[in-house]
């Protein structure tokens, strides 16, 4: 270590000090560099939060998509009672009216919300 530095001040005196020109150059370009450096890492960190963001709204997505097929599952199967029960009611079955009945009835019993 001790002779990588001699020589480096050798250098650095040689040639009627042509050497500090160097080092002052290398300084500037270590300089540049470095603020590069920092500018870059300045931009990943703002392009991770912007990822970060949007991997959030993509999970959010994701989780109101799989409700809406499950509520659409649901009022899909309701939708099927329905027009089954209705057809058993046009052919006037009786058991088929009273399940009918049986159903309108507790559809009014339950609490209804406000719509927004």
């Amino acid at each position: 270590m001790e002779k990588i530095a001699t020589e480096a001040a050798r250098l650095l005196f040689a040639d009627g000090g042509a050497g500090w020109i160097v080092a002052v150059l290398l300084g500037l370009a270590c300089l540049h560099l470095y603020r590069d450096g920092l500018r870059v890492l300045e931009a990943r960190i703002v392009e991770t939060g912007a990822t970060a963001a949007l991997e959030r709204a993509s999970q959010t997505n994701a989780a109101v998509a799989a409700a809406l097929e499950s509520r659409t599952r649901v009022l899909e199967d309701l939708a099927r009672l329905a027009a089954e029960t209705a057809r058993e009611v046009e052919r006037s079955d009786e058991r088929a009216r009273e399940k009918f009945e049986e159903i309108l009835r507790r559809m009014d019993d339950l609490p209804h919300r406000p719509r927004p």
